[in-house]
C-alpha cells in the first residue's frame, strides 16, 4: 500500500493551507526512504469549498476533523485510496476560481470508484498531466 501524508502549512492570520505528499517506498538495502514528493496544495477559497471532502477523508482514516487547525504540526497519515482521491482533487481544483466548477469536481471525484480514481491518478502522475487534468475538469466541471 502506498502511503500519503496530509500536512498543514500555517499562513498568516491563523489561516492555513493543506499540502498532500506521496511517500516513497523504502528500497531494499536503504536505511531511510527517500523524501516524500509534494502532490498538491490547496488554500483560501478552494480549501473552503472542498473542506467537506477533507473532513470525510480524515474520518475515513480515523482522525477527528476538529483537529484540522493551523496549530497542528503532525501530518495526517492517509491510506492509498484516500490519498489518491485527495491527490486528484487537489490537482484538479488548484487553478480554478469558479465556485460551481470546484463544487462539481469535488462531488464527482468523491463519488468515483477506487478503480476510476486510480485511473485518473495514474494519468495525472505518470502520463501527460495537463491533458488528463483538462479532460477531468471538462468531464466533471459541468
Amino acid at each position: 500500500m502506498q502511503e500519503f501524508q496530509l500536512r498543514i502549512l500555517p499562513l498568516k492570520d491563523n489561516d492555513f493551507a493543506l499540502e498532500l505528499y506521496q511517500c516513497a517506498y523504502k528500497k531494499a538495502g536503504e536505511k531511510k526512504r527517500p523524501a516524500a514528493k509534494r502532490i498538491g496544495r490547496v488554500k483560501g477559497h478552494s480549501l473552503v469549498l472542498i473542506r467537506q471532502a477533507v473532513y470525510q477523508t480524515l474520518k475515513a482514516n480515523n482522525y477527528d476533523p476538529k483537529t484540522l487547525s493551523y496549530k497542528r504540526s503532525t501530518p495526517y497519515i492517509l491510506s492509498e485510496e484516500s490519498g489518491v482521491n485527495l491527490a486528484i482533487l487537489f490537482q484538479a481544483v488548484q487553478p480554478l476560481r469558479k465556485e460551481s466548477k470546484i463544487v462539481n469536481i469535488r462531488d464527482g471525484i468523491m463519488a468515483m470508484s477506487n478503480e476510476e480514481a486510480h485511473y485518473w491518478f495514474a494519468k495525472i502522475s505518470n502520463g501527460k498531466r495537463s491533458p488528463a487534468l483538462k479532460a477531468m475538469r471538462v468531464l466533471l466541471g459541468e
